[in-house]
């Protein structure tokens, strides 16, 4: 008959085999752009699912799409619309994708505060951009040649700025000053006839946000597509996700609902 300390181990082996083994950790890796987005939502997420474990790498839109496509990772953070060759890749081969919409980034126009002009429409400022209009006097101010200073956002996708800013025109000003230092109001103080665009997080003094056909960039008009001047920032999922990561989606489409989009 069995003694107490000889039915142990084998009291001991049932124990550990029904205890569930944790999941693996969920992948999120891509742009930068989206970063603060996710890694907030991370935070959230494994504080009222203990036992989670997410995991946010940033390095660039093609590293978060590359990392799906190997199997490496969960959920790719991609700033700007997708190419049709590569939505091929990505659901050829039975590996069927969507795309959920976590928000928009806004581009807003700024000139110096003493610049008279206070608004432009879109097919005017991709004009101006990609050197067709040349001289403030065309857009109503006194004469003098506009100065195109240009820098994509950081942590942005040059395509995916490129493609917002100039439409089909696809090509800058050859006369474009090509900016290494982000200090936007320095750099305008230091050429006055001066137009750049930046994001609403590099809105500051000595910066005059221009409207765009009368649009401010709240987050109403941006979300809406009221103000056009905007970058899609996507999370690129498979259809059927992996045990891991399912749960997370959830978690993370239920909050997009409720915050209505991060920009």
């Amino acid at each position: 008959m069995p003694t107490p300390m000889t039915r142990l181990p084998c009291l001991l082996l049932f124990t550990l085999s029904a205890t569930a083994a944790p999941l693996p950790a969920v992948q999120v890796r891509g742009s930068p752009a989206l970063s603060p987005l996710m890694q907030r939502a991370a935070e959230d997420y494994m504080a009222r699912e203990p036992g989670s474990s997410v995991v946010v790498a940033t390095g660039s839109s093609a590293f978060g799409l590359k990392s799906l496509l190997d199997g490496n990772a969960d959920i790719a953070m991609v700033h700007g619309a997708l190419p049709a060759a590569l939505r091929t890749s990505l659901d050829g081969g039975g590996r069927a994708t969507r795309r959920i919409v976590a928000g928009y980034q806004a581009l807003l126009p700024v000139v110096s505060p003493d610049n008279p002009l206070s608004d432009i429409d879109l097919p005017r400022l991709r004009a101006v951009f990609a050197g067709a209009i040349a001289d403030w006097r065309e857009l109503g101010g006194a004469p003098g040649a506009i100065t195109v200073l240009l820098a994509p956002p950081v942590g942005a996708t040059g395509q995916a700025w490129r493609d917002a800013v100039l439409g089909s025109r696809g090509r800058f000003s050859p006369h474009g000053l090509l900016v290494s230092e982000r200090d936007w109001a320095a750099q305008l103080a230091g050429h006055p006839g001066a137009i750049a665009i930046v994001t609403a997080d590099e809105l500051g003094p000595g910066l005059k946000p221009l409207t765009l056909s009368g649009q401010r960039a709240d987050i109403e008009s941006v979300r809406a597509g009221r103000y056009p001047l905007r970058i899609p920032l996507l999370l690129v999922v498979p259809e059927t996700p992996a045990p891991q990561s399912a749960g997370f989606i959830r978690y993370l489409e239920q909050r997009l609902r409720q915050d209505g989009g991060r920009r």
